[in-house]
């Protein structure tokens, strides 16, 4: 084989040295950015002041070369979107939780509306039983009647215990008339205790619904104040973050512009 001479050797050598640095100027050039907007091949590489994200402006999955403000813009207008998102959804859920408490103050002023009705013009109150039969002898409805006829019975009762009991003194005592006099004291007493406790029953009852009505309605009308309260901020609110995403995409729009 021919030897080649030195400098034939140093030209071939120099002319390989060539071909190969061209190679690796090509590769590193394939991926160096020319401008904003164009296309790179991997998410985050960096050449200069550029970085390699996915385009910012599109649902498309290309890579682009994109500046720091164009990425700063667009991890502001994610934030505004997110902001949106959280905000409705835990706006949503208080509004939800406050229509359904007042729902059930709603629900719960209908039932007592309803209690109060019965008790006052419908329900049937037993006032005597016939002895024989234990079963109701005279009944009369709603309760004002009720009362009436228990306050009646009532009356009666401590007049003719005191009768009893002024016979009951005026008695010997040990002697059978002091032991019937004394039955009679007994029983009028066991009837002016279950008259009078029956009126008290009945007022606490009626006080009880009262109160509910009047604590339902006042929560109503809290609880309706606090739902519309929330009903007109959300809207306010939502109009403000929607605007802030109208902003924060029309200065990505400005900082990516560049062949975006």
């Amino acid at each position: 084989m021919k030897m080649l001479s030195t400098r034939k050797l140093a030209s071939v050598l120099l002319a390989g040295a060539l071909i190969v640095g061209g190679s690796i100027a090509l590769s590193a050039s394939a991926d160096a950015a020319g401008k904003q907007g164009t296309a790179c091949t991997k998410l985050n590489l960096k050449s200069g002041t550029y970085t390699c994200v996915a385009n910012p402006t599109t649902t498309s999955p290309k890579l682009v070369w994109a500046t720091a403000s164009c990425i700063t813009s667009q991890a502001d207008y994610l934030s505004n979107v997110g902001n949106l998102t959280t905000y409705t959804k835990n706006a949503t859920n208080a509004a939800s939780q406050a229509q359904s408490l007042l729902a059930s103050y709603q629900n719960a002023l209908t039932v007592a509306q309803t209690s109060l009705d019965a008790v006052m013009n419908k329900n049937l109150y037993t006032i005597d039983y016939d002895p024989a039969t234990h079963k109701p002898s005279t009944q009369v409805t709603g309760y004002n009647a009720a009362i009436a006829a228990y306050q009646a019975k009532l009356a009666a009762d401590q007049a003719g215990l005191a009768a009893a009991q002024a016979a009951l003194n005026a008695d010997v005592v040990g002697s059978q008339k002091a032991k019937g006099d004394q039955a009679t004291v007994n029983a009028y007493t066991t009837g002016v205790k279950y008259r009078q406790q029956t009126i008290d029953q009945l007022t606490r009852t009626l006080a009880r619904i009262n109160s509910t009505i009047t604590n339902d309605q006042t929560q109503i009308t809290t609880w309706t104040s606090t739902v519309n309260n929330a009903i007109a901020q959300q809207k306010q609110l939502t109009a403000q973050l929607t605007a802030a995403i109208t902003t924060a995409k029309t200065t990505r729009a400005l900082a990516c512009k560049a062949g975006l």
